[in-house]
């Protein structure tokens, strides 16, 4: 009778299944607690806005296909003004941080910027991320 030499693998499968499932798949389903993605415009020297990144920090975020978020809720336009008199009225900060994609039609985001102000919110705070600075000389 011919011996069979051959390795089982079946018990290593298993294991690298079940690590891939307990790092891989848990950091795919990390999703934006502020409902959108969103790439922010490059700036030289942007100032730190630490309150943004607050749970409860009023955050308006349109994306680049025009559509628009307050928090984790994809609205209207025209539905802007009440969810941030709403908001205001559960005693939100009485500023509005806006996350406009780079990629974003202006029209969208004064469109955006003319609801917020509707909803009697003058201080908006628009974010943007720092540029990465370059070692070469122009």
């Amino acid at each position: 009778m011919p011996r069979i030499c051959r390795i089982d693998v079946t018990a290593f499968a298993a294991v690298m299944f079940a690590l891939v499932a307990m790092f891989l798949l848990p950091a795919m389903m990390i999703v934006d607690h502020r409902g959108a993605g969103v790439d922010l415009p490059k700036v030289g020297h942007p100032i730190p806005m630490p309150l943004a990144l607050r749970e409860d920090a009023p955050m308006v975020a349109v994306l680049r296909d025009g559509s628009i978020w307050f928090g984790t809720d994809r609205l209207m336009a025209d539905q802007l003004p009440s969810k941030i008199r709403e908001a205001l009225s559960r005693g939100a900060e009485r500023r509005i941080y806006l996350k406009a994609d780079a990629r974003a039609r202006y029209g969208g985001v004064a469109k955006a910027l003319n609801y917020v102000r509707a909803s009697g919110v003058e201080n908006v705070v628009i974010l943007a991320e720092q540029r990465k600075l370059s070692l070469v000389a122009p």
